[in-house]
Parts: C-alpha cells; sequence; structure tokens
C-alpha cells in the first residue's frame, strides 16, 4: 500500500507541476529546472506503476500499458530538446513540445482517468 501512496503523491505532483510549466514562458532556466524535477518525478511514478498490481495480484493490467510509453516519451524529450540546442532546428523543438504534451497528457491525464474505474482505489476512495 506505500508505494500506492508515494505513487499517487507523486502523480498528483507531477499534474500540477506539469500543468505550471505548461503555462509558463519556455525556454527560461526555471522552465529547465521545474522540467528536470517533472522528469524525475515522472520517472519515479512509471518506476512505481510497476509494482502496483492490486486488482489483479502477479498481473499487469490495461494501464500498465502506458509505463513504457511515458518512459519513452521522457527520453524521446530529452533527445529532442538536447539536438535542437545543438542544431537549432526548430523540428526538434518541437518534437519536444508535442512529446511532453503527449507525456501530460496520455501518461498522467488518460492514466488518472483509468484511476477512476470501478474497482480502483481512487474509484472507492472518491465513490464509496
Amino acid at each position: 500500500m506505500e508505494i500506492i501512496i508515494v505513487h499517487s503523491t507523486l502523480a498528483i505532483f507531477a499534474v500540477v507541476l506539469g500543468l505550471v510549466i505548461l503555462l509558463r514562458q519556455k525556454g527560461t532556466s526555471t522552465h529547465r529546472q521545474m522540467g528536470r524535477v517533472w522528469t524525475t518525478v515522472l520517472v519515479i511514478v512509471g518506476s512505481t506503476a510497476i509494482f502496483i498490481q492490486e486488482i489483479t495480484p502477479g498481473q499487469y493490467s490495461y494501464i500498465h500499458l502506458l509505463i513504457p510509453f511515458t518512459l519513452a516519451s521522457l527520453v524521446y524529450s530529452i533527445w529532442a530538446i538536447r539536438k535542437f540546442k545543438i542544431t537549432n532546428n526548430v523540428r526538434y523543438r518541437n518534437a519536444h513540445v508535442f512529446s511532453m504534451i503527449g507525456v501530460y497528457v496520455g501518461g498522467l491525464v488518460v492514466a488518472g482517468a483509468f484511476t477512476l474505474m470501478p474497482g480502483r482505489i481512487f474509484h472507492q476512495l472518491l465513490f464509496g
């Protein structure tokens, strides 16, 4: 149960921090620092999700398919922004932007919506 608390607390933090990052000016040192924290938090969230198997003990559910998507997208996003810094090619910056938005929506918003399905812990906590 502790892993679920760590996972969900960091996921909620990532939703809030991600929204702040998306709404603030891009490319600043603050953006980069918050982005590093956000990425680190998401790696921890994705890593802890591997160990959560409450509904079907010993088995993964469909929501676990978002783990490799999230982790691979983070790696791709970091690669893209580093490539942009070297080449100044706008397509790499755009790849970074769209990939990070995809991680936010897919890895946090969609995954969060799945946690509200009947039979899941958050559904029980919120709806009884």
